[in-house]
Formats: structure tokens, sequence, C-alpha cells
């Protein structure tokens, strides 16, 4: 590491700039408003665990972009007293018409942008949370394997002039006409072989879903489960999905913040006395969205619906069609999930 040729006063804040890959680290140090120090180092912790220790006495404030194995400085920072932001890559301001990038600019624009207060932050879970959620992103992998399977089995059909049942009748619907095939031996090994695919990963589903309704009934989540699976729609196994992949609920800070995250905000575009609204704005994670709008087709279809959001739905939907109205129930169940959850915190605390 490259000699320190000034220091910060004891308690003084510091801002660190970090641009990560997978070969080396860069950093950009600034205090007192002027960058104070640069450096690169290979990518290991022990690199960043000595630099913190260097300005042992500081305020230290550090950020660097998400990333698929940031987590792990995220952990180690925290622990060692630093406050990390961890930044969406889309959000950090680059300047209009640069067409010089490089990891050293980067450092330096994170650095700058974190003194400013300008950086916005991703949630970090913790390590537990980010173990067990992974049961869920597992889950959802081999739904899609699953969904993919069926798909390549339709389509291997088609090009040998088998049709079959549209996708609307549902799997087994066509389960009994593929039954019912005579195929030539070659096409019926590929077959074969694609239907231990599907079959495979359908048991991954079943072990998965076994697996997160265990933890459903973990200490840990179960207060949290329960209280949301009192709401009509939501069932404990998405209960458990959600309490992993949001963690903490309360960095949500207001119920349009929430929303505004799942994407099911209308987008607007307005000006003086005109106000146009249009479809939702789809931003955040799309798979947790997608809970929220099938939950809200169980809760006006079940047998004992919540009334508001089956009145909610029975109105739009004369005047905005079915899609419409069930998005906007889903965004009302969203944000009474989040009330439940809130009010279970209140009561545990």
């Amino acid at each position: 590491m490259a000699k320190v040729v000034s220091r910060p006063e004891p308690g003084q804040a510091v801002f660190i700039g970090l641009d990560v890959s997978r070969s080396k680290w860069v950093f950009n140090v600034r205090w007192g408003g002027a960058e104070q120090r640069r450096m690169t180092t290979a990518a290991e912790l022990r690199h960043l665990e000595a630099l913190v220790a260097e300005y042992h006495g500081a305020a230290l404030h550090l950020a660097y972009e998400a990333c698929g194995f940031g987590y792990e400085i995220a952990w180690m920072l925290r622990a060692r007293g630093v406050a990390v932001t961890v930044v969406p890559p889309s959000t950090v301001e680059r300047a209009p018409g640069a067409t010089v990038k490089t990891d050293r600019l980067d450092a330096r624009a994170l650095a700058g942008q974190l003194e400013q207060g300008r950086l916005k932050h991703v949630h970090v879970p913790t390590r537990d949370d980010h173990a067990w959620r992974q049961l869920s992103r597992t889950y959802d992998q081999a739904l899609k394997d699953k969904k993919r399977a069926q798909a390549r089995i339709r389509a291997l059909l088609q090009g040998h002039g088998r049709l079959g049942p549209l996708p609307a009748a549902g799997w087994p619907a066509y389960e009994r006409w593929l039954s019912e095939q005579e195929l030539p031996a070659p096409v019926q090994r590929c077959l074969a072989e694609l239907l231990a695919l599907r079959a495979a990963a359908l048991a991954s589903t079943q072990r998965l879903k076994r697996a997160l309704t265990d933890v459903a009934r973990d200490a840990r989540y179960a207060p949290v489960v329960t209280a949301l699976a009192t709401q009509s729609g939501v069932g404990s196994f998405t209960a458990v999905r959600l309490r992993l992949e949001l963690g903490d609920i309360t960095h949500f800070r207001t119920a349009d913040a929430f929303a505004n995250y799942l994407g099911l905000t209308p987008s607007e575009y307005s000006s003086g006395d005109r106000v146009q609204r249009g479809s939702i704005v789809k931003r955040g994670p799309g798979h947790i969205r997608g809970w929220f709008i099938q939950c809200a087709w169980a809760s006006v279809r079940a047998a004992t619906p919540d009334p508001g959001l089956r009145d909610c739905y029975q109105r739009l939907c004369l005047r905005a069609g079915k899609k419409r109205a069930i998005v906007a129930v889903a965004r009302r169940l969203a944000l009474r999930v989040r009330a439940r959850w809130l009010a279970q915190i209140k009561e545990a605390a």
C-alpha cells in the first residue's frame, strides 16, 4: 500500500469510494472536502481491513456499487463500525457526455457523491436471511426449469405435427393427450429425456417448498409469517418468502415508498392543469410484484374474501378492466401486508 501523507483528525468524517471487480479493488479516499488518497489493491478483504485499520478513530463512510459478491464487504465493514452504502449501479450519476470510464474515475465519483449525500442505497440482509432466502430463489429457478421443460416438450411435439391441447388447458390435460401419442423411436427418446428433466425440476420444487414450510415454523420467522398470513389471499408459504426477501420492512419509511419499490405505482406525465397517469412503473423486484398480484387474485376469489379488496376489484373492473383492477388490488394488498407487519413489530417490542 502507498504511504499515507496526511491523516484525518480524530472523529473527522472520512469518505471512501470503492470500485470492485473480480481482479482488483480501486479506492478513493476523501476528507475535508478534498481527495486525499488513491490506491489499487488485489480483490481481497484483507486489504480493505488494513485500510480501515489505518483510519482507526475517524468516522468512516464507504460506498461501493452492488455486485454479485459484495455482501461480504458490507458485513465485514459493519462489524467494524463503518457506515456502508451499497449503491444500485443504475442510480450513480454520470457526467453528461463522458466518453472515458475507468475504475479510478468510478471510485472518485462514488467518494465525491457519498461526501455530498447524493447516493441511494440498497438494503443489505443479515447473513441468516441471505442464506435462508436462497431456498426461495432456488425454488423460483426450479419452477422456471419445469416450465421451460414443458415448453420444450410442446415445441418438440409441434415440430412433428402434434399440437395437443392449448397451454390454457393446463399441463395435466396435455399430459393425458401426450400419453396417447404414438411417436417415432428417436422422437420418443427425446420426449423421454425432456419428461425426465421436467420430473427432476418438479421434485426440486416440492423439496424446496417443504424446506421453506419448515423455515416458516422457525421461531425467528414464525411471528411475522403468522401476522402476514392473517391477510386474505396470503398464505404462510408466500408470507415466509416475503419475510426472507424483504428482510426488515421498517426500511420502507412510508407506504408510498413500499409501493414504489414494488413497481405498483402508476406512471404519470402531468403538466399544468393536465394530469395523465398511465400503467404501473414496473421497477424493482418483478418476482415479488408477481406474488402480490397472485395473492390479489386469491383474495378476490376466496370463499371468504377481503371485503375491501373485493369491492375495489368489482368497482374498478367495470371501467378499467380485470387486469388493471387486479393491479390496483395488489397495491392495496401490499400496503395491508406492510401494515400488519409493522403492527407485529410494534406488538413484539
